[in-house]
């Protein structure tokens, strides 16, 4: 895929989504995938960032003006995939002030990413045309650098997308010395893909890295850990950091661990170190705050605080109907003295939180805001039928998209019918089956028999039919993993297996009957001549492997967006099932407020329909306006106070 141009000349409507069903996107993908997990396996890049850890100093609130005493942040997190989505959040963040339900919104001086900042894998180029151009493209010109006076400043952590590249292209826009053109030309003081700041009122902010592994690495443990105890944390300025008994903490996930069941996969006797840390917080933790998904949803406990799930920065929305999102969650703890080594008697109860098949199962409740659901559950489930079209989806300008995964479903159609055609070719040239349209019962049976004699005669083509096999399995490997809690180990591999194989047959049943039917039809124009002889039968073969190719992209692309929508609707595939959906709306982020008092409120800012057209400003300021009147303006979805 050549790679797209950069600059003012490229306006957002022109930067176009990922289709996430492109073969070469999925190729990307799962190439960088494969390459970080095999370099994390070997070499945890976090264990090469340097110690101690950089404490981001923001406890001084503003001086002077209508602000004084306060401290405003924002919150945005999976911004880099569609140039409309991303720029309109850009756009309504970086604004002066918003005023929304009668409320002064000014403009936050600290911007904390919550990763997956661009897709489909981290590349300097992705980062470029996804997410840094379309954040610079809104600066004031007249003041870049400064909110109020004061210096913007920048702290993010990485998601799974941004350690596609082993955190590379992440790493040289936020923790290496780049003084000369930061981003934003803001300060951007962190060194490590994690990040501690603390703010006024006695509140800190803490951002874990998982990379690949779904927890923090030991190093990262040690530093937090190190500002909870007596000694503190002691910095290279020599300052020393404590988190205090009575301070408050805001935590910020790369993913949102509460919708995996409860234990996130770890041993009782061997803890995950966030749940570790967890346990050392305890209830100095007032929210736990996570992108990842693409949407808007908030749980609260009355002794826990608050979770929250904001990843609406730009990228295709996800469903908020389905069952990781909707059942019960709640928080438990366990002891660690069983440990191997054992635990300090400082931390001696981990706390784990997670979905749980029954509301009365032991262990403190978060209970889900409903109103808080963005998108709401009924536009959400109907997103649903969506997928049975979204594989036949092309860019607007014609180009890329969906589409082609459909052309690739046809030539594997074609290729895997051209392994098995010898038992056909055998009995069309003996001329025994009935006529297209007088096909009777007998008829389907020796189909049937002709399908068995081709795994036969044609072990490659039976090799195949496995592969497509193996592929449905693994995509019915997330709807497991989103199965109650309490579904046993062999039921789940019962479910996985029986969906996969369901899915696979009806794929392998579609190729079967396409090339017969292709066989029957072609066999019935007269002008083909004898299709036993040498030139009948290259003509016989060649219209049939043209008819299933091009019949074969338009089922296959229909069979698999059936899958989807209707796993989707049954509440499955919280994390793929609209994924080859242009949902570029639904968009927003999270600002925060301390007040002179130390406490804090939250609004999360949406945007039902983002612009489509975007046009260039003739004035100061953004390069582009938007050029749509039937997008929607910002408005106040959720508040809430700490």
């Amino acid at each position: 895929m050549p790679s797209p141009k950069l600059g003012r000349s490229v306006p957002p409507h022109d930067r176009h989504p990922v289709a996430w069903y492109q073969p070469d996107v999925l190729w990307t993908a799962a190439r960088q995938v494969l390459s970080s997990l095999d370099q994390l396996r070997n070499r945890d890049g976090r264990e090469s960032q340097p110690t101690p850890m950089k404490v981001i100093d923001r406890s001084e609130p503003e001086a002077a003006g209508d602000f004084a005493g306060e401290c405003w942040f924002d919150f945005i997190a999976d911004t880099g995939d569609g140039g409309n989505a991303c720029y309109a959040v850009a756009n309504t963040a970086l604004a002066d002030e918003l005023q929304l339900a009668g409320e002064r919104l000014p403009r936050a001086s600290l911007l904390l990413f919550g990763g997956d900042l661009a897709y489909p894998a981290a590349s300097t180029h992705d980062y470029r045309y996804r997410f840094v151009e379309m954040f610079e493209a809104v600066r004031n010109s007249h003041a870049p650098t400064f909110v109020r006076g004061r210096r913007l400043t920048l702290a993010a952590i990485p998601q799974n997308h941004d350690w596609m590249d082993s955190t590379s292209t992440f790493r040289r826009y936020f923790t290496r010395r780049n003084d000369s053109q930061p981003l934003l030309g803001a300060r951007i003081p962190q060194r490590q893909t994690y990040f501690c700041v603390k703010l006024p009122g006695g509140w800190w902010a803490l951002g874990l890295d998982f990379a690949l592994d779904h927890d923090i690495d030991r190093d990262q443990y040690e530093q937090f850990e190190a500002l909870l105890s007596d000694r503190g944390l002691v910095t290279e300025d020599g300052h020393e950091h404590h988190i205090a008994p009575d301070d408050r903490v805001l935590l910020i996930y790369p993913e949102p661990y509460w919708t995996r069941p409860i234990g996130d996969g770890a041993d009782d006797s061997h803890p995950r170190r966030y749940q570790k840390l967890e346990g050392l917080l305890r209830g100095r933790v007032k929210l736990r705050l996570a992108g990842d998904l693409h949407h808007y949803m908030r749980w609260d406990s009355v002794a826990w605080g608050r979770l929250v799930v904001c990843g609406t920065g730009g990228a295709f929305t996800h469903p908020t109907h389905t069952k990781p999102t909707t059942r019960p969650v709640r928080l438990q703890e366990f002891d660690t003295r069983d440990c191997i080594p054992p635990e300090p008697a400082t931390s001696l109860a981990a706390l784990r939180i997670g979905l749980t098949a029954k509301q009365d199962e032991e262990g403190c409740a978060f209970e889900r805001v409903e109103a808080t659901a963005y998108p709401d559950g009924s536009s959400s489930a109907a997103g649903c039928k969506r997928n049975l079209l979204a594989l036949f989806r092309r860019n607007p300008g014609g180009s890329g998209g969906n589409a082609w995964f459909a052309v690739l479903l046809g030539a594997l159609y074609w290729f895997n019918a051209y392994l098995n055609s010898m038992p056909f070719v055998e009995s069309f040239k003996a001329d025994g089956f009935g006529t297209l349209w007088s096909f009777g019962m007998d008829d389907y049976w020796r189909v049937f028999a002709l399908w068995l004699k081709a795994m036969v005669f044609s072990p490659l083509g039976f090799l195949i039919n496995l592969l497509m096999a193996y592929g449905c399995i693994v995509m019915g490997r997330e709807t497991v993993n989103e199965l109650p809690p309490t579904v046993g180990v062999i039921c789940r591999g019962i479910i996985m297996w029986g969906i996969g194989a369901l899915h696979a047959a009806v794929h392998v049943l579609a190729v079967y009957s396409l090339e017969f039917w292709g066989h029957q039809l072609v066999g019935e124009l007269g002008w083909i001549g004898d299709r036993t002889a040498p030139t009948g039968l290259i003509v016989h073969s060649t219209l049939v492997g043209l008819m299933v190719f091009s019949t074969g992209g338009l089922v296959g692309a229909f069979v698999f967006g059936g899958y989807l929508a209707l796993m989707s609707r049954l509440g499955y595939l919280t994390n793929n099932g609209y994924a080859a959906l242009d949902g570029q709306d639904h968009k927003g982020f999270l600002r925060f407020r301390i007040d002179a008092k130390g406490e804090l409120t939250a609004w999360f800012i949406a945007l039902d329909r983002v612009p489509r057209r975007w046009k260039r400003n003739g004035k100061a300021g953004p390069v582009w306006v938007a050029d749509d009147g039937q997008a929607s303006a910002a408005r106040l979805h959720d508040r809430f106070d700490l």
